[in-house]
């Protein structure tokens, strides 16, 4: 029987104001989950105060009252609920969410201690579940943000540089009430039809909110050495009240500029005006905001229905024709599955996506690092999908098996790189042989003599692995010969330039058998990529430099540092290789 002391406290917290009918809702499904053993709800100066009368019969629940707030504000709300909650692990759950196929912290605790972040649409990515002590060493949320927007992510961000391991939840783990903008900043709380005003007011208030946040964030940055706002005790009542005081404010610098980024944002997306019209504008014509909250007058009013519509038609004309975008859900989908990991997702969103969409995405994908997971196996399970993956063009495709072999080489999956090496050798032996490859005048990645080289070069990196010597010998060979029957004055510069490592990085095994071959084309290279056409390529690697290593290496005894220099990646098991040659 497990001891009841051994139990690690659970508290589910929940903050609300004027959210009542959601509220009730979420309250009765909270109640149905067993795994927690609070449920704090902070009532934050709701209109109609909540009573304990209006919510489930759960011994569980707790209720806190907050008087004397005006408006709405997250991060001191939820930073006084988590400092109230009893638990030993937090769970934040908005007034709109509640767990559904949610696995109990239990089953979390088993991959390690509790950081896991929910993801999905309609809120879900801003719930949460982490130790507490977590919550602790970055202090909760920064509570000089306001409004809505980035919150949230602010807040993941600063638990993720503690180091801590974060285990994403998919969206099925959290039921939501959806709802639109105009009810999210509502101060009522209560927008059951809004107008078209009000729709375009909600989304440029939300807007303007989320990126100042940013701006305040990298401003004030938030930690645990921060002070939160103090709250007193009411004796007639028993509710909080906040010493006005002790509230967290940025800097006037800081405070000033943010609410003339607010202004800017605001009426220009409210009036669909120029960002520099706005700025110059006079401010009792377009007032800033007070605490994050526009006040629109009636000349606002009649203005957005009477004049906006006389510079805004075409913008209104656009809006009118287009329907609702399916390829911008499919890239949201997209994000989705590669932060859950999930490839089949994946698959399905990017057939969805329009062909430039999804070639523009899947470039950023292969060829920017911090896009991809950093776990290396799942990199290989990421471009083994892509490289078979029909949706997507024979170049991408490619390229995909070519990232997947440099995945494959970091983690020694001899197996695995063995059957793509034939794949990979296929292809490169229809670059070799169409006579447009040489003559190809395309850009970088479009390159088909890029594409070659670069194929050639993870080969022989894989070949090295497996032990397919033979197959060095053949691609060494075969890199000559094409060097030797190249005009390198028709290639065009940048792509002369970006490919010269990786062609290196293929001759330079012809060392020591050929080392006057190798001499030869390496001569060859490095003038060619020295001329003065080339002076236009900016690349960030130093190309150049690296084949002036590579000969200056040669002029050694020993052929080794020649061959440790040429390798792209240089893990134990390739450098072990090295010694068979």
């Amino acid at each position: 029987m497990t001891d009841p002391l051994s139990i690690v406290k659970v508290s589910i917290v929940t903050v609300c104001m004027n959210r009542r009918a959601h509220l009730l809702v979420s309250a009765d499904n909270v109640s149905r989950w067993p795994h927690h053993q609070e449920h704090l709800i902070l009532d934050w100066s709701s209109d109609q105060p909540l009573t304990r009368a209006d919510l489930p019969a759960d011994s569980r629940i707790r209720l806190v009252r907050v008087d004397g707030e005006r408006q709405w504000h997250l991060c001191r709300a939820y930073n006084l609920a988590l400092r109230l909650a009893r638990g030993d692990r937090l769970f934040k759950l908005d007034a709109d969410c509640w767990p559904e196929a949610m696995p109990s912290p239990e089953q979390l605790a088993a991959a390690g201690p509790v950081a896991a972040f929910c993801s999905g649409p309609d809120g879900r990515a801003g719930q949460w579940l982490l130790e507490r002590r977590f919550v602790d060493q970055v202090g909760g949320f920064n509570e000089v943000l306001l409004g809505y927007g980035f919150d949230d992510k602010d807040f993941r961000s600063r638990v993720e540089a503690q180091g801590v391991a974060v285990q994403r939840l998919p969206a099925s783990a959290l039921g939501v009430i959806a709802h639109s903008a105009s009810l999210r900043v509502s101060r009522s709380g209560e927008v059951s039809s809004p107008t078209a005003m009000q729709r375009v007011s909600a989304q440029s208030l939300k807007r303007a909110t989320a990126i100042t946040n940013r701006l305040l964030a990298a401003g004030h940055p938030w930690s645990d050495k921060r002070l939160s706002s103090e709250y007193d005790t009411d004796p007639t009542n028993g509710a909080l009240r906040v010493q006005r005081p002790t509230i967290p404010r940025p800097s006037l610098q800081l405070d000033d500029e943010a609410q003339r980024l607010r202004r800017r944002i605001y009426w220009g997306l409210f009036f669909s005006l120029p960002e520099e019209l706005v700025v110059r504008m006079p401010v009792r014509l377009l007032p800033n905001d007070l605490r994050g909250r526009f006040l629109l007058k009636p000349i606002h009013r009649w203005s957005w229905y009477l004049i906006r519509p006389l510079w805004a038609w075409p913008l209104l004309v656009v809006q009118a024709l287009q329907r609702p975008s399916q390829s911008a859900r499919a890239e949201q989908a997209v994000w989705l599955a590669l932060e859950m990991v999930d490839w089949p997702a994946l698959l399905d969103a990017l057939q969805r996506l329009r062909r430039r969409q999804r070639r523009d995405l899947i470039e950023r994908l292969l060829f920017q690092r911090g896009l991809r997971p950093q776990d290396n196996t799942q990199q290989k399970e990421l471009f083994s999908s892509l490289l078979n993956a029909d949706v997507l063009d024979p170049d991408q495709r490619l390229y995909a098996g070519i990232a997947l072999g440099w995945s494959l080489i970091r983690i020694a999956d001899s197996k695995a790189a063995t059957s793509l090496i034939d794949q990979l050798m296929l292809e490169a032996s229809r670059l070799e042989v169409d006579p447009s490859t040489q003559k190809c005048q395309r850009r970088n990645r479009d390159n088909r003599l890029k594409r070659l080289v670069s194929t050639w070069t993870v080969v022989l990196h894989l070949a090295l692995l497996c032990g397919r010597d033979e197959l060095i010998a053949e691609i060494t060979v075969a890199s000559h010969r094409l060097l030797q029957r190249t005009d390198l004055n028709r290639v065009p510069a940048d792509v002369l330039l970006r490919m010269s490592s990786n062609w290196a990085r293929c001759l330079v095994w012809q060392w020591p058998a050929s080392r006057d071959d190798l001499k030869a084309d390496l001569d060859a290279l490095n003038w060619a990529m020295h001329q003065a056409r080339i002076g236009i390529s900016r690349p960030d690697e130093d190309h150049r430099r690296f084949v002036n290593d590579l000969q200056n290496l040669m002029n050694g005894s020993s052929g080794r540092p020649v061959l440790e220099h040429s390798l792209g990646l240089k893990t134990p098991e390739l450098l072990k290789a090295i010694d068979r040659f």
